[in-house]
């Protein structure tokens, strides 16, 4: 898997294609799927791409937004075309984003090759508001053990904090960073769920358009799952 994982990166890299590695991959652990963004104007030369060297590729509807999955052999490349978080990616954001290629930090750890604090804010925006528990996440012991010292530093950055105020609009990211530090200042507990709640809310709140688009899209795509559109793989064409 080690292998055909950095194959795919090197035919993007060869290719000129834009991506962003959402999640480290730990290859010490039992890889399935890859997270990244693409670059939406890109999709059909990806696929072309990894059809030439892989053969007969497969997609499936994603039960998200900005989203789309793809079957590469057994390996899932679970694709996103924005930053997006919250359940069923409701919450699309409109950023620059930091297209990068890989770099291994160790023989077993592949980072995408940005300035650290992109990769811990993109990551630590994604344990809070995609999960019910930060350790419902594949790669939170990674997380932990990367970040449990120096996130102090990280999370006083620029970036950092003009994520939360895109989040979570600028009377409110005060609320949420205090939120994000008792987390940390509480040891990193691996079973947090009352932040997770919080930050959530804190998103929908006082946001009447983003609101009724977390119900709609919560609407939407139960009825999709329902009539069984995301069941089976479909081959691309």
């Amino acid at each position: 898997m080690k292998d055909k994982i950095n194959l795919i990166f090197s035919l993007f890299d060869k290719n000129s294609i834009n991506y962003y590695l959402l999640r480290p991959l730990n290859f010490n652990d039992v890889i399935k799927d890859i997270d990244l963004i693409l670059d939406i104007q890109q999709y059909d030369k990806v696929k072309d791409i990894l059809c030439k060297e892989f053969g007969q590729l497969y997609y499936k509807p994603s039960n998200a937004n900005s989203s789309t999955q793809l079957l590469v052999n057994d390996l899932l490349l679970d694709i996103k075309f924005d930053v997006c978080f919250l359940p069923r990616k409701s919450l699309v954001l409109k950023y620059d984003i930091p297209y990068s290629k890989v770099v291994y930090k160790s023989k077993d750890l592949l980072l995408p090759d940005v300035d650290e604090e992109k990769i811990f804010t993109f990551w630590l925006h994604h344990l809070f508001l995609d999960k019910h528990q930060v350790s419902d996440s594949s790669t939170f012991e990674v997380f932990v053990e990367l970040y449990s010292e120096n996130w102090i530093h990280l999370i006083e950055t620029k970036f950092f904090n003009d994520s939360l105020t895109m989040i979570y609009s600028s009377n409110k990211s005060d609320q949420a960073k205090q939120l994000i530090l008792s987390f940390f200042n509480n040891g990193l507990n691996p079973k947090e769920r009352v932040v997770n709640a919080a930050l959530k809310k804190l998103v929908l709140r006082k946001n009447f358009s983003q609101y009724i688009k977390y119900l709609f899209d919560k609407f939407k795509f139960g009825i999709f799952r329902r009539i069984g559109l995301y069941e089976n793989y479909r081959t691309v064409k």
